[in-house]
């Protein structure tokens, strides 16, 4: 049974189950017992992850301990987290809650095609701040790829985007923090910068963004790598 860590964001752990629920029915599952077995904890009370990096937090690692060590007592035998910024502390987390973990991470930077090899991330700024995909990368011994940020002045639009898909604005498409709108010129702006994939590096990016389609650049969504990992193994 899986384990997940979720609440980072909210929106984008219910499009999780989502995401899950719609792929088994699309190959052919028709009664509950079709679908995976989940203990999903909205760990919404938890520090955020990307202030902690950034230095402006608290520490949200005893939370998850905690929250790990209840979902292995209620049986799960694998853990996930919601969250990219989270997975900086994913070794501390596998060792002391004594259960592994899918790695998002890691089965991204698996995904790309690859013919692609200079490739943008769209993060929070803690993810960027220690360079969690490049990072990754090198572990999993893909350090041929070029992990590339954006320039601060469009980091700034993804940390407001980001923010924006939790609230209101989320839904106005007149306002000029749509975020919709922000991670287009993001996205457009790793293009200009020679990246021929984009990697959607935060899950509550799913929820306010429709990528372009462009010629030649493959978008590798982190969210949907982590929904397609738990329907093929549960």
């Amino acid at each position: 049974m899986i384990g997940v860590i979720g609440g980072n964001g909210v929106a984008a752990t219910n499009i999780l189950c989502k995401l899950i629920e719609e792929q088994r029915t699309s190959k052919g599952a028709y009664r509950d017992g079709h679908h995976p077995e989940m203990i999903v904890w909205q760990a919404t009370q938890a520090p955020s992850r990307s202030m902690y990096l950034e230095g402006r937090g608290e520490s949200f690692v005893d939370d998850y301990i905690r929250i790990g060590k209840h979902l292995k007592n209620c049986g799960c035998t694998q853990l996930c987290m919601c969250c990219n910024t989270a997975h900086f502390c994913i070794d501390e987390l596998e060792e002391k809650i004594g259960l592994p973990f899918i790695n998002i991470i890691t089965e991204t930077l698996c995904s790309i095609d690859p013919s692609h090899k200079r490739v943008g991330v769209i993060c929070s700024d803690g993810a960027m701040k220690y360079d969690l995909y490049g990072e990754f990368a090198r572990r999993a011994n893909k350090s041929s790829l070029e992990i590339v940020y954006p320039d601060s002045l469009f980091q700034d639009m993804v940390t407001r985007g980001i923010c924006n898909s939790k609230n209101l604005i989320r839904n106005k498409e007149d306002d000029s923090e749509f975020p919709q709108k922000l991670f287009t010129e993001v996205f457009h702006h790793l293009v200009d910068k020679g990246c021929t994939c984009i990697i959607l590096g935060c899950t509550d990016i799913n929820a306010v963004f429709t990528p372009p389609n462009i010629d030649g650049i493959q978008c590798v969504d982190s969210l949907k790598i982590l929904s397609n990992y738990i329907e093929v193994h549960y």
